[in-house]
């Protein structure tokens, strides 16, 4: 029964990211009590001015909230669907049509990778090992996830959602002893993982900073 609903849940993730793209603003922003965009941009003062590559830009936000900015861009997504809803919110913004299991960049191209409420691909270990080859020794992988409002309807959703797929409810105030096997899975692939809590009006939103350790 649990694996036809990690399987359920997985094929609403492709159809809300691909058939149903038209809605994510709608629905992000609903669940979230408004706070969506402003959660998806939260890491970015992390990043500062480093070159950055986004994993599931999605609709765009960080595409252009970063278009003008002089540092190298880029956003990937595998959906047509997203990149051309991102492409109308950052027309100046540079996309690309790939999966993060085979990333096209040559070793140690980028310092910075950002991904925002990830699906379960993230945690693939064929885009962990491709995010250790991408990144330079000293980079690091930005996860923003973990919304939560006070007895908001995101947090409720997202909750159940978590508990189904990945075995744990998503709680931005849970200790890192407490972390789950997708964090489990970055300290495998050679990862060093912090986390902290940003607070955004009434909300809060969990960054995980995933810094690949130097290489002998």
């Amino acid at each position: 029964m649990l694996q036809r609903m990690q399987a359920l849940v997985i094929w609403a993730f492709e159809c809300f990211y691909h058939e149903a793209a038209f809605t994510y603003d709608l629905v992000a922003w609903l669940m979230s009590q408004g706070y969506w965009s402003q959660w998806v941009l939260a890491a970015l003062p992390e990043i500062a001015d480093q070159a950055l590559l986004e994993l599931g830009c999605g609709t765009g936000y960080v595409q252009q909230a970063r278009q003008d900015q002089p540092s190298l861009t880029i956003g990937l997504d595998e959906s047509r669907q997203m990149l051309s809803l991102s492409r109308r919110r950052a027309p100046q913004a540079t996309l690309v049509r790939a999966v993060a299991q085979a990333l096209p960049y040559a070793d140690a191209s980028w310092s910075a990778v950002l991904s925002t409420f990830p699906a379960p691909y993230l945690f693939d270990r064929r885009t962990l090992a491709e995010l250790q080859r991408v990144l330079t020794n000293d980079g690091k992988l930005y996860i923003v996830d973990g919304g939560s409002i006070p007895n908001g309807l995101y947090a409720l959703i997202i909750g159940l959602i978590y508990r189904l797929v990945f075995g744990r409810h998503s709680n931005p105030e849970a200790p890192t002893s407490q972390l789950d096997p997708r964090i489990q899975r970055l300290h495998e692939a050679g990862f060093r993982v912090s986390n902290q809590i940003k607070q955004v009006g009434k909300s809060q939103v969990q960054i995980f900073i995933a810094e690949k350790a130097n290489q002998p």
